[in-house]
């Protein structure tokens, strides 16, 4: 509901700039944007390719890499404890929509669209616990795939006749299925490996900013 409301704010200020020269006569795209939750630990981004079949119709193909990493090391008072904990999310995702304009008002597009989202993924998390008797590890991995259907809606702002700025709203439902192996240790001794699946149904969003070159 968050993301929603951003985007909603994005469209009164796109509708309340100056208007600029329409474009004009572009056949493909090049965009990228970035999610509203990117930090330098997170890269979170979008490119994509768009093909302008024509003025109310487009071809989007999208490729979506994820990095997420985190390292948090605490410290206890009793038998110097110490806890280190370690994550890497990785994720790559490639899909395809089709977006056709609701309507134009001079530089102004208002778009949405639907399509299909393929992602593989992995995630490597790490435990260590340790005090002045005793040391305890625990790893766990997990890839995955997940498939999706998603749908967008968004605005886009024309610069000028190869420049866009746009704010898209994200949703997507998709079925995923996890592979997990957790490892653990104490004092040096390893215990056995443990395996298991799961698969689930999910439904997310997302808002994007972007910019698109066209051309």
């Amino acid at each position: 509901m968050k993301s929603f409301w951003v985007l909603i704010i994005s469209l009164i200020l796109c509708t309340s700039t100056f208007s600029q020269e329409k474009s004009e006569n572009n056949n493909y795209a090049l965009s990228f944007g970035i999610a509203d939750n990117f930090r330098l630990d997170k890269f979170n981004m979008d490119f994509a390719a768009k093909k302008i079949i024509d003025e109310n119709h487009q071809l989007r193909l999208v490729l979506s890499p994820r990095i997420s990493i985190s390292n948090v090391e605490n410290e206890g008072e009793i038998n110097n404890q110490i806890r280190e904990d370690k994550s890497t999310n990785l994720s790559l995702g490639v899909g395809a929509d089709y977006l056709w304009i609701l309507f134009t008002d001079e530089d102004i597009n208002m778009f949405t669209g639907t399509g299909l989202m393929l992602t593989y993924g992995y995630i490597k998390t790490k435990r260590t616990s340790s005090t002045d008797y005793e040391t305890q590890k625990h790893e766990a991995a997990k890839p995955s795939t997940k498939f999706g259907i998603r749908g967008t809606i968004g605005v886009e702002w024309m610069v000028s006749k190869k420049i866009g700025i746009h704010s898209e709203y994200l949703f997507t439902g998709s079925y995923n299925w996890n592979k997990i192996e957790n490892k653990s240790s104490y004092n040096g001794i390893e215990n056995p490996t443990v395996k298991s699946t799961s698969d689930s149904i999910s439904l997310t969003s997302a808002v994007l900013f972007g910019i698109s070159v066209y051309f």
